[in-house]
């Protein structure tokens, strides 16, 4: 599966509200319709590095001011090996932690927790064969736990952490390895899975793809979403999406991420697209956002889909926040998010050059009881010679 394409990044200033009509429209009764404009709320920065060379990959919300986030950090110059990073929140103000003994020189890929007593780190060994880790906080320390074997190289959200005794990690082979407290156990996925999350014990659900190569001219692959109901996996219906004839070469649809709120609102984002370069038609690729109401997957509006990206969370009433710039509300509107005020350059002030830094988030999260979000990532200067910066950056948006 190709990384998700964001398209039509969002413009930098606030907008007008967009209506998507959505609940006519997940039903595809009712067209999209123009609702009055308002003012949008802006990004907060946060926390933003020392270092010019640095990014933040990872981050984790356990209370209404807990959290904890992870990345890297190199000399200004970008010079040198990269650093491990961890923060930790308690409070208003993130601070930099110290590493878990054994981390020091593993590449740290997730940070996921359930309570400030139950924090896990995910990551593998530099180097060499690089075996699986996980450390776990338990409130007062940092301990080395068992890892699984596993194949999918840890990726952004192939960790879900629901409670002490409630961790899931996937595995190659459409494996799904669980975590009961004491040891991990193994169980097979009905298909190939890229993300997984959930809301307790019998509300697990692991998104991807399923394999369509086979089935003789279309699509090589389908978005696939399965559920765990506490006993066994089982795959649940989800559209399937093709280009008009001349299909492009090697078609693909997959979902990339999923947020699971409750029962009956489950988020999964995705991509459709094909083999760029191959001579064939060159279709515009598409966003895949499909929403599980407790009965189903229904798609969600195409003007909120354009907007949706891998690192989507819920903004704590029924909505999504989709990206960088966009926020759906549970009737469907679609609010542009205001540009955060610039962070100092180079010069340790803020030039007119950079007023041009834009923020790339690496994941967005809700914090537990609160309509407010948190988005870990990087705000960058690019093409702009000596003054080009990369500060890792931790923003706050409140979505209420």
């Amino acid at each position: 599966m190709k990384p998700l394409h964001l398209k039509g990044a969002a413009a930098l200033a606030v907008a007008a509200l967009v209506g998507v009509g959505y609940q006519t429209a997940m039903g595809g009764e009712v067209a999209p319709q123009q609702r009055a404009s308002a003012s949008a709320a802006s990004m907060d920065v946060s926390y933003y590095s020392k270092s010019l060379s640095a990014e933040l990959t990872d981050v984790a919300a356990v209370s209404a001011d807990e959290g904890w986030a992870i990345g890297t950090s190199q000399k200004d110059d970008g010079g040198g090996d990269p650093e491990q990073v961890l923060l930790h929140r308690a409070g208003d103000k993130w601070k930099q932690a110290g590493l878990p003994s054994g981390a020091e020189k593993a590449s740290l890929t997730q940070v996921e927790g359930s309570a400030p007593g139950n924090v896990w780190l995910f990551g593998q060994e530099s180097g060499g064969d690089g075996k699986p880790l996980a450390f776990r906080w338990d409130g007062e320390q940092w301990q080395s736990v068992d890892a699984p074997p596993s194949g999918n190289s840890w990726g952004k959200r192939s960790a879900a952490v629901l409670a002490a005794d409630d961790v899931w990690v996937l595995g190659g082979e459409r494996a799904a390895h669980h975590w009961n407290g004491e040891k991990w156990t193994e169980s097979q996925l009905p298909a190939n899975a890229a993300a997984v999350g959930g809301t307790g014990p019998d509300d697990v659900w692991a998104v991807g793809f399923r394999d369509t190569s086979e089935d003789g001219g279309g699509p090589m692959s389908q978005p696939a979403a399965m559920h765990w109901d506490g006993t066994e996996w089982k795959t649940t219906k989800t559209p399937e999406y093709h280009f008009p004839d001349p299909a492009p070469p090697e078609e693909t649809a997959g979902l990339e991420s999923v947020v699971a709120v409750s029962g009956d609102e489950v988020w999964a984002v995705g991509n459709h697209t094909f083999n760029h370069g191959e001579g064939g038609p060159e279709p515009e690729e598409e966003n895949i956002l499909l929403r599980w109401d407790g009965g189903k997957w229904k798609e969600a509006p195409a003007k909120a889909a354009e907007k949706a990206s891998m690192e989507a969370a819920s903004d704590g009433a029924g909505g999504l926040v989709l990206g960088r710039y966009w926020q759906m509300t549970a009737d469907g509107e679609l609010h542009e998010i205001a540009k955060h005020k610039p962070v100092p350059g180079r010069s340790g002030k803020v030039e007119e050059v950079d007023k041009k830094q834009r923020f790339w988030p690496s994941e967005t999260v809700l914090v537990p009881g609160t309509r407010q979000v948190w988005s870990a990532g990087v705000i960058e200067l690019g093409a702009y010679g000596d003054a080009n910066f990369r500060r890792g950056a931790v923003l706050s948006y409140d979505a209420g």
